[in-house]
């Protein structure tokens, strides 16, 4: 049995995004996506106060984005946190001017912090979209169970899981506390 989740690599995930990697046994990081423009993919809360990194303009994909500042921003932010300097300091090698390889390399740390035991894979180019696209990685990394986020409820289109016979599950445990409160 294998059991996978996919998710877009989000910048600082809270704590319930590692979770969802400790839940299964294939983490899929979705790359070729659309950036979402105030969401988390280049910024996190915490202290009340949103921290976020610079991105060019455009509806570019999250494979193409590029942090405008990587440096200064990421200084920026280890200052506004000074309380968690020491933490985020562990990060500095992860952050380059590519959104995708800085937040990629940051969830690759964390998970080796938290002593992660999933495999951490990438999708791949396609043109299928929605519950197709998310079938189509699930087949081609042989899952018998798909762990979705809460959300997925909204938008899978649940025969066509069941129709491969694909078990999917909703992930309830999701503690939203700011990872760096849990380092």
């Amino acid at each position: 049995m294998t059991r996978i989740a996919i998710h877009q690599p989000n910048f600082m995930p809270s704590f319930a995004y590692f979770q969802k990697i400790m839940a299964v046994d294939r983490f899929i990081i979705l790359r070729h996506c659309q950036f979402e423009k105030n969401g988390y993919q280049n910024r996190f809360a915490m202290n009340e106060r949103w921290h976020t990194m610079s991105v060019n303009r455009g509806l570019e994909n999250i494979i193409t984005k590029m942090y405008l500042n990587p440096k200064e921003d990421w200084n920026k932010i280890k200052i506004n946190l000074k309380e968690h300097e020491s933490v985020l300091s562990k990060f500095d090698h992860c952050i380059c001017e590519w959104l995708d390889l800085t937040n990629i390399n940051i969830i690759v740390t964390i998970s080796a912090m938290l002593g992660v035991k999933a495999i951490i894979d990438y999708d791949y180019p396609t043109k299928l979209t929605g519950t197709d696209r998310l079938l189509d990685i699930c087949k081609t990394y042989n899952a018998t169970s798909y762990l979705s986020g809460s959300s997925g409820k909204k938008y899978l289109e649940l025969h066509k899981f069941e129709k491969e016979n694909i078990k999917v599950d909703f992930q309830t445990n999701q503690d939203y506390t700011p990872i760096l409160q849990k380092l």
